[in-house]
């Protein structure tokens, strides 16, 4: 997902600077020293992360049946505007939210003949989003609103990693795993809305304008494994009508 990391269960429910702190567990690692080397395994042109402004991306989540069970197109402009579209394959149904210039706000359609809902969000939920889309943006970037914390080594699937927490403002949060010895994104933890941890597994990875990308990913809800995530289409700086991070009138 940049290797995004959207929760899944609160999408279809509804970059440079910041506070560094560190902890003992490698001498001479620090958090603003392993995201350094993250951003720079991520692209080899400095350049290419300072000219990102907006990306736009197609993504399917498959069950354990290697089943398709939902398609998704996500839109991220600078500075914080974010769009995520879902399109519930098992029940036809569809749902958008969006962190506009103003507010946040979401619409469904439980099937083709249902009418279309529309409400606004919460005005937490709208701030958690727009982090959400700065953190999409800022390629492990240190949150201006926040902080990235150095939590030490830890193994994932044999491979040693240094893990970063990242913790914003508005209360959203994600812990990173880092290769210790190339810097790639190997992991991501979140926090479902209903307390479960969600650990997304980067599988394979793609270059697309210079910048590395998560291609598959799979997906474990408290360890468990429950599905994959693959990005089928990637589009770095695209033309984005700006309109359609708009509430939307029907």
């Amino acid at each position: 997902m940049v290797l995004f990391r959207p929760i899944l269960s609160l999408c279809l429910l509804l970059l440079a600077s910041g506070v560094v702190s560190a902890a003992p567990e490698a001498p001479g690692m620090t958090a603003a020293q392993v995201i350094a080397k993250a951003r720079a395994a991520v692209a080899a042109h400095p350049a290419d992360l300072t000219n990102l402004r907006g990306v736009q991306m197609e993504f399917t989540a498959s069950n354990l049946e290697n089943k398709e069970s939902a398609h998704f197109t996500l839109t991220l402009a600078t500075p914080q505007l974010r769009l995520l579209r879902t399109q519930d394959k098992d029940r036809q149904s569809e749902s958008s939210v969006c962190a506009g210039r103003l507010e946040g706000w979401l619409t469904r359609k439980n099937n083709a003949l249902a009418r279309r809902e529309l409400k606004a969000v919460s005005y937490e939920e709208f701030k958690k989003m727009q982090d959400m889309a700065s953190d999409d943006l800022g390629f492990f970037a240190t949150p201006t609103t926040g902080s990235a914390t150095y939590r030490g080594v830890a193994e994932i699937n044999g491979r040693q990693t240094h893990a970063i927490a990242y913790t914003y403002r508005s209360g959203f949060a994600v812990t990173r795993y880092f290769d210790a010895e190339s810097f790639a994104l190997v992991a991501s933890d979140q926090n479902t809305p209903d307390g479960h941890k969600q650990r997304q597994l980067v599988a394979g990875t793609t270059k697309v304008a210079g910048l590395t990308f998560v291609a598959k990913e799979t997906i474990f809800i408290d360890g468990r494994k429950t599905g994959e995530m693959t990005y089928d289409k990637i589009e770095v700086n695209p033309t984005i009508d700006h309109h359609i991070f708009d509430f939307p009138s029907f």
